[in-house]
């Protein structure tokens, strides 16, 4: 992989990151202000979900492409590299969901915070503790992280269906996308096998083996109308949402189609505005597991505590909903700075030696 293309992944990645740190900022769950949709409420649900949605499919394809790229697709390279992955994704996955369960299991014995959880942890049986602890973890930011797991299991099939079936196994996998059922398998409310992380990481997958170029270089009046067109999709999005169930299969299609020209449209801005101002790597980006693996929690119970105290100030919370995903940022930045130096070790452990 080049330096162009090796820059553009983690600069994107990072970034995108952080809108996901703004999604989980949202704080109108169940106000009068979310009930009555008025300004306020639009604004927080663009950032939030129209324009952090599309960074769910930019993972996933990324994953695939970084799985498959320097791949000569013998055994003994998809053994290393599903092992190296075991590194990075699995005890991860472990240690954090593990972590976080302890610290909101003893945190629930505090009376001034336990009036925020529903049920105590340590009410439950042993089975639903485990459940919750590492299948759909309290640090719930990690499903994505555990259908990545899922995904890298199956590479040697996927390799097989792109070899043999070749573009029609990325349209049989889209056309599941507009299904009503989201996944292959689905279990006391957990869907595994996703299918839209599923095609996004074939599509990334694909894009590797193939050495297709995915970096653009159109005219500047086709970026300027690739931003008209998921402007246009986003504001009809919110009429199809208000007007159908998110299982109807017209909110189903706008759905998708806005996340998928949303995602192209950011993909290919990035390349328009690197050869005008030339991005460059930096060391903050390097932080950018940590910040993932350790903003979710902390900052869903932030934001209940916060509200809980101003209630429905809607310019108040409009505010902290813009500050908090970066207050939470530079919390985890400094806490991974501070857990590197002190413990590489067991800083490398939780980043996978990222």
């Amino acid at each position: 992989m080049d330096k162009e293309m090796s820059n553009k992944i983690r600069i994107l990645s990072f970034y995108s990151i952080f809108m996901v740190v703004v999604c989980h900022a949202y704080n109108l769950t169940n106000l009068g202000i979310e009930i009555e949709k008025g300004a306020i409420y639009y604004i927080e649900y663009l950032f939030a979900l129209e324009l952090s949605n599309i960074f769910i499919p930019m993972f996933f394809f990324i994953s695939g492409y970084l799985f498959f790229a320097n791949h000569d697709f013998s055994v003994f390279t998809f053994k290393r590299k599903i092992r190296n992955r075991f590194k990075t994704l699995v005890i991860p996955y472990i240690l954090w969901c593990g972590l976080w369960f302890l610290i909101v299991y003893l945190i629930q014995f505090i009376p001034v915070l336990s009036h925020f959880f529903e049920q105590p942890l340590h009410q439950m049986p042993t089975w639903k503790q485990a459940w919750l602890a590492f299948i759909d973890p309290i640090n719930y930011t990690f499903w994505f992280i555990r259908e990545l797991i899922f995904y890298v299991w199956v590479t040697p099939l996927i390799y097989l269906a792109i070899r043999y079936l070749k573009f029609y196994f990325l349209i049989f996998l889209g056309g599941l996308l507009f299904l009503e059922q989201p996944s292959l398998f689905y279990a006391n409310n957990v869907y595994i096998f996703q299918f839209l992380g599923l095609f996004a990481f074939t599509c990334g997958a694909y894009t590797s083996i193939s050495k297709t170029n995915i970096i653009t270089n159109f005219k500047p009046y086709v970026y300027l109308l690739m931003i008209i067109v998921w402007s246009v999709l986003i504001f009809f999005n919110f009429y199809v949402r208000e007007s159908y169930v998110e299982t109807h299969w017209i909110a189903i299609i706008c759905k998708r189609v806005t996340m998928f020209v949303g995602f192209a449209t950011v993909w290919s801005m990035y390349d328009f505005l690197n050869r005008k101002f030339q991005f460059q790597n930096k060391p903050l980006y390097s932080y950018r597991f940590f910040i993932y693996a350790a903003h979710g929690v902390a900052l869903t119970y932030f934001t209940k505590m916060y509200v809980n105290i101003i209630g429905e100030n809607g310019l108040l919370l409009l505010f902290l909903f813009f500050v908090s995903p970066i207050l939470a940022t530079l919390a985890c930045v400094g806490c991974a700075k501070i857990l590197q130096k002190s413990t590489p070790k067991v800083y490398s452990l939780l980043t996978g030696s990222r």
